[in-house]
């Protein structure tokens, strides 16, 4: 089994296509692999920011693009409890909305995307409120530390009958079908996904 861990700075277009290419790539590898999203905040902001933003107004838009990062991820974690799969759907469609779409970031807004991945509204602001949601991003920022070789975006590969770790930090679209080319099943043709992974491209 391969996991596979993208510790990303969600308000930029590179990690968004990154984790596209992710999602894209991980249907065609040949051994079970597990994708996790890891967004990543300062971990003094989280301090700072946790009542704020745990009880947001309905009708406040939130300009300042740190608290916007705190919220995005806020969110994300919240979503992951109603699966992760339509976690890391609604996390790219958020991240499209606020940075090709130029969107604001409202509450509104958050409330379409769950409607239309089908992420259970109710559920996910009790999750949002919830005091274990802020300690679940506290030990995804604890266990980035560990891995990151580097304070940037990074993918590492855990392999778990090898008990290895690949770390990758450069990952352009070229890049990342190097990395993952030897993983891929037999009848994946690596130039074929390379051209469908570049329409990610922002």
């Amino acid at each position: 089994m391969i996991d596979i861990y993208h510790f990303s700075k969600p308000l930029s277009t590179h990690c968004l296509t990154t984790e596209q290419c992710l999602t894209n790539i991980t249907s065609d590898i040949a051994q079970h692999a597990h994708l996790h999203f890891v967004p990543l905040i300062n971990m003094d902001f989280i301090a700072n920011l946790e009542n704020h933003a745990l009880t947001p107004s309905k009708s406040h838009r939130i300009s300042d693009s740190s608290e916007i990062l705190f919220n995005v991820i806020l969110d994300f974690k919240a979503a992951q409890l109603e699966g992760n799969k339509k976690a890391r759907t609604f996390l790219v469609q958020l991240q499209h909305e606020l940075l090709i779409n130029q969107k604001n970031y409202t509450s509104t807004l958050v409330a379409q995307l769950l409607d239309k991945i089908g992420i259970n509204r109710a559920n996910f602001l009790i999750n949002r409120a919830n005091k274990e949601t802020i300690s679940a991003i506290i030990k995804d920022q604890k266990f980035a530390e560990k891995i990151m070789q580097k304070k940037c975006a990074t993918i590492a590969l855990t392999f778990s009958q090898e008990n290895d770790t690949q770390v990758l930090t450069d990952f352009s679209v070229n890049d990342l079908v190097l990395a993952f080319a030897p993983h891929l099943t037999p009848t994946v043709d690596t130039d074929s996904l390379l051209q469908s992974l570049k329409s990610y491209a922002y």
